[in-house]
């Protein structure tokens, strides 16, 4: 009887071990991982016209022991990578039987660098989350994500004009600066002028500054690209100021941009500036000036004595014969 009571006692013993085990798991056994959906990378948040990030960040700790879990985060970025700033809980108690989410805020102040880093490169974050256990190490885990600066893009039109007339039937030669402000490469899909109240007034050349790639302006010592287009009032364009207005298309997004300028046409022919660009008549129209005299050959000296002469000398026989 008593030996059937200590196997009774043993096998309840043994079938007691696995709930022991569950509610005892191993230090091992808490997860850690992204919240947030990276895969395969993510794009951060872009305010493309003040150049900054500002986003956000969230991974989660599963914790199923009884006790609470005590953690260490570290956040590290590409070697490469200094503009990005971040804002985290650098120890972080999770606790007993829960699962919880923490935050890592995303910021930059220097727009400069952020517009310089190319979007073809990504950033590669890592997260370490190491646990504060008492006596031997516990090896930490690390989740890791690449991070994207969006494709940002911004074509934007300049000009300064170098004369502020142009005669009717001539043109002059102006530059049209085409300076690409965003963050990757871009090119003019169309650039177009309008023109109000003056039909008479054509903009010659526009087109050759489609379809070429600009570099991001001043990234890496890139300069703006220049288009030569003519200014060329017909030769009955009257006497008026015209409004025109130069409208570029981004080959990136399809955003068009614009610059505006006023031109006056002179239709007198008045003398322009003398600090004018290049400038040429569309049509002839030079001639001999008329200044009221006969259109009749003057007489020379010689030829004037000669007449005198031949007077006085028919004069003469005339007498003689008297």
């Amino acid at each position: 009887m008593k030996r059937a009571v200590i196997l009774h006692l043993s096998l309840l013993f043994i079938a007691m071990l696995p709930l022991t085990s569950a509610q005892f798991p191993s230090n091992n056994e808490w997860e850690f991982g992204w919240e947030t959906e990276v895969e395969p990378s993510y794009d951060l948040a872009l305010d493309g016209e003040k150049w900054r990030i500002e986003d956000t960040l969230v991974f989660f700790v599963d914790n199923p022991r009884v006790n609470d879990l005590s953690l260490t985060i570290v956040v590290e970025f590409d070697d490469d990578v200094e503009f990005i700033e971040t804002s985290f809980e650098e120890s972080i108690t999770v606790n007993a039987q829960s699962n919880e989410t923490f935050s890592i805020e995303l910021t930059t102040s220097d727009a400069d660098e952020v517009r310089s880093h190319s979007p073809s490169d990504k950033i590669g974050v890592k997260v370490t989350a190491e646990e504060n256990a008492a006596g031997a190490p516990v090896s930490p885990k690390e989740i890791e994500a690449d991070l994207n600066v969006p494709r940002y893009h911004k074509l934007l039109p300049e000009i300064s004009l170098s004369v502020s007339s142009v005669d009717a039937g001539t043109w002059v030669e102006e530059t049209l600066l085409l300076n690409n402000m965003g963050n990757s490469v871009d090119a003019a899909s169309k650039i177009e002028a309008e023109i109000r109240s003056c039909p008479l007034l054509d903009m010659e050349g526009l087109e050759s500054g489609e379809d070429t790639q600009i570099q991001p302006t001043d990234v890496n010592g890139n300069v703006g690209m220049e288009v030569t287009f003519r200014i060329a009032p017909s030769t009955a364009h009257p006497t008026k100021t015209c409004e025109v207005t130069i409208i570029v298309t981004s080959e990136g997004n399809g955003l068009e941009r614009s610059t505006s300028f006023s031109i006056d046409i002179d239709a007198s022919g008045g003398e322009q500036d003398s600090n004018t660009g290049d400038t040429g008549s569309s049509s002839s129209n030079s001639g001999s000036d008329s200044d009221g005299s006969s259109a009749l050959p003057a007489l020379g000296p010689q030829t004037l004595f000669v007449l005198i002469g031949i007077v006085a000398h028919l004069r003469r026989n005339r007498l003689d014969v008297d």
